[in-house]
């Protein structure tokens, strides 16, 4: 299997990996709190429902080739669109509710018979489903998650009577392939694929059960005891900041990026 080993950011269907590794890669959060004191001392605080994810990274002595890339994003060469971002760091590339079984609700589809509820603890349930309906798990921007051909891409899911199953679409979510079910998958992007749809494939039961935690990687292989670790998400970024120190024939670069969405979480 090839590992993932480093980052691969770029447009869809044009992500690159930069082998380059970064001396210093922050991946904090914006959590948005603000505090409001009341004249009694009481105190009180607002927070983002859904904080966007945000990366910074720096290379010093970055090869031309990479730097070249990185600088051609930076200045938008290939369009304004938002980038996809494969973090080297990342160990689960499924939302954080998701990755646990959890909501919110417009995280997930339901294809099939089954009934798909959110409780009031945010656990994710299915009602009554037939064998092999399908939980879609959807992208919080694009219609799947971004591949790479070539690069696998490893799923796993903790609960027996719920496996694991891709299809693989072009650009223009075209069917280029598929594979599963399995409660371990793991299957290689054909040519010509963009995204991935990983679906959860239930097996008929009576009554109501959550749909339980699941893990999405890409490049190292997943294990089932590694279900249920928290997930990173995988977003589309656009870029907020770049500088570029020329040390010829190197050059230290900088570049910071910022997720977005298309709706609120």
């Amino acid at each position: 299997m090839t590992p993932l080993g480093s980052l691969w950011i770029g447009p869809l269907g044009r992500l690159r990996e930069v082998r380059d590794a970064a001396t210093d890669l922050d991946r904090s959060i914006s959590l948005g709190v603000q505090e409001f004191a009341a004249l009694s001392g009481g105190i009180t605080t607002t927070r983002l429902a859904a904080p966007p994810r945000r990366l910074a990274l720096s290379w010093t002595a970055m090869a031309p080739a990479e730097a070249g890339w990185v600088e051609a994003l930076a200045r938008g060469v290939f369009g304004p669109g938002p980038l996809a971002v494969i973090d080297p760091a990342a160990r689960n590339l499924l939302d954080g509710g998701q990755s646990q079984g959890y909501g919110p609700r417009a995280a997930y589809l339901m294809s099939g018979w089954g009934t798909l509820n959110e409780r009031a603890d945010r656990v994710i349930t299915v009602t009554d489903p037939r064998d092999n309906d399908g939980v879609l798990l959807l992208h919080p921007h694009w219609f799947g998650w971004p591949v790479v051909p070539g690069l696998p891409v490893h799923m796993a899911t903790g609960l027996p009577d719920v496996r694991c199953a891709f299809t693989f679409y072009t650009a223009d979510q075209g069917f280029v392939g598929e594979a599963g079910p399995s409660s371990l998958l793991t299957a290689v992007p054909p040519a010509g694929a963009v995204f991935v749809l990983p679906r959860l494939i239930l097996r008929a039961w009576t009554g109501t059960k959550p749909i339980g935690p699941a893990l999405l990687r890409m490049g190292d292989p997943v294990t089932a005891d590694e279900v249920g670790t928290l997930g990173d998400g995988c977003p589309a970024m656009t870029v907020t900041g770049y500088t570029d120190k020329a040390r010829p024939p190197h050059r230290d670069l900088s570049l910071t990026l910022v997720e977005v969405r298309r709706t609120p979480r």
